[in-house]
């Protein structure tokens, strides 16, 4: 079994996933999280310690898998992982997948997190250092990196890019463009093309201010 650490403790949906992989297949053995904030070292979280700072990869443990855990938004997922890369010479990033998730007739790239009950239907693609949390990518769909998505529906042969956040029970129409950056809030319908930099509500979905507008309005 190869060592593995986390980084980053926020997200502990992750030790689930862990060891329900290991349940199918021992892959790993997992050590426990490192953080930054030096007031977490030394707990315990769902019975795996708080190792200490992500300084403890380049020598103790340096030789460990290790997994990007860090949730706050996408650019910062990416600042960690650069980090990583350039800091602590970290140079193989896995992917953890669900054992009950089928990834036949799809491709993926590297450091991706991907829990139970997310469905990733033939010729979709899925980049690098995506988290995918319950959600539904259909065929020929593909997705940047740094993507998160929760619970979220996206449809065929829909295109996203990077840095996107899609919150609970939002959707994405058939064949829609969506930029970098934006995100999509709960239960939001994405029914056409979107660019970047966009943070979009309701259904159909609309810019924040418009809809804002909109919901004043029919309020009255």
């Amino acid at each position: 079994m190869k060592d593995l650490v986390v980084v980053g403790s926020g997200g502990i949906n992750i030790v689930r996933l862990i060891e329900e992989i290991n349940a199918e297949k021992k892959i790993y053995n997992f050590l426990g999280f490192l953080e930054k904030d030096k007031t977490k070292h030394g707990n315990v979280i769902l019975g795996y310690p708080v190792l200490g700072s992500d300084d403890l990869l380049i020598d103790k443990l340096k030789n460990c898998v290790v997994i990007n855990n860090v949730m706050a938004n996408p650019r910062i997922h990416e600042i960690v992982t650069k980090n990583l890369i350039n800091a602590y010479h970290i140079k193989e990033f896995p992917n953890l997948v669900h054992p009950s998730v089928n990834l036949s007739h799809s491709t993926i790239g590297v450091g991706n997190i991907i829990y139970p009950h997310t469905v990733i239907e033939p010729m979709a693609c899925i980049g690098d250092f995506n988290i995918l949390f319950n959600a539904y990518v259909a065929h020929e769909t593909v997705v940047g990196d740094y993507n998160l998505m929760a619970s979220s529906f996206v449809g065929s042969r829909t295109t996203i890019g990077s840095y996107n956040m899609f919150g609970n029970r939002c959707s994405v129409h058939n064949l829609c463009k969506v930029g970098d950056d934006n995100v999509i809030g709960v239960g939001s319908v994405v029914m056409k093309s979107i660019g970047s930099g966009k943070h979009l509500l309701g259904n159909p979905a609309m810019e924040m201010g418009e809809f804002i507008h909109y919901f004043m309005r029919k309020k009255k």
